[in-house]
């Protein structure tokens, strides 16, 4: 079941115009896309989501041991511009983690959102050589880490023509890309062992 939608930027709840899903309008940011989220992640809102999508909805495959979806956000319908997947699970150091997978094209805001930062886009952040490397759909790519708060690591590249980001809370939680992680497109499969997990705190931007 979706919500109410938000901001993609700061999280916070939009006044949406009559009759248009595509746009709304946040107090602090002004004209944005909504960003829709679920109260509880299942694999058929998954479909739904990607039956149509624009960008990816990534997810860690194989997702580690211990680890679920815990959340599912997207901006734009119809042809969702932007996806967030959520997962959680133990962290490699101890004690609980979470990482944020966000795809969205240029433009709207939800990776910034979720690492922090203030713009729509991450800049100039993408130059010298790369911080970490995953394996985006059996593509090698690389990320730059990302200036951000201390609660959190950041990393953002490009796969599929449009932004990738990894958001890891706490910031410890980076040792997930220690060893290169292989992302799998939601697009193309979802098997139906995916496990699920509880809504997690940091499905929304500004958490």
């Amino acid at each position: 079941m979706s919500v109410s939608p938000v901001c993609p930027r700061c999280g916070e709840e939009l006044v949406v115009r009559h009759g248009s899903a595509a746009q709304a309008w946040c107090h602090t940011h002004g004209a944005v896309t909504p960003l829709h989220h679920t109260v509880l992640v299942a694999h058929d809102a998954i479909a739904a989501v990607t039956a149509d999508a624009r960008v990816p909805a990534w997810v860690p495959d194989p997702v580690p041991a211990g680890w679920s979806v815990t959340g599912l956000a997207w901006g734009g319908e119809p042809g969702a511009r932007a996806i967030v997947v959520d997962t959680a699970g133990p962290a490699p150091l101890g004690g609980s983690a979470e990482l944020v997978l966000v795809a969205e094209e240029p433009g709207t805001g939800v990776g910034c959102g979720y690492a922090g930062l203030p713009g729509l886009d991450p800049g100039d952040v993408i130059t010298g050589p790369a911080s970490v490397h995953v394996e985006a759909a059996g593509q090698h790519t690389p990320l730059w880490a990302v200036p951000t708060t201390d609660d959190r690591a950041a990393f953002v590249g490009e796969a599929y023509g449009v932004w990738l980001w990894l958001v890891t809370w706490p910031m410890d939680a980076a040792w997930l890309l220690a060893e290169e992680l292989r992302l799998l497109d939601l697009r193309d499969r979802i098997y139906p062992d995916l496990p699920l997990g509880p809504p997690s705190e940091h499905l929304l931007p500004g958490r």
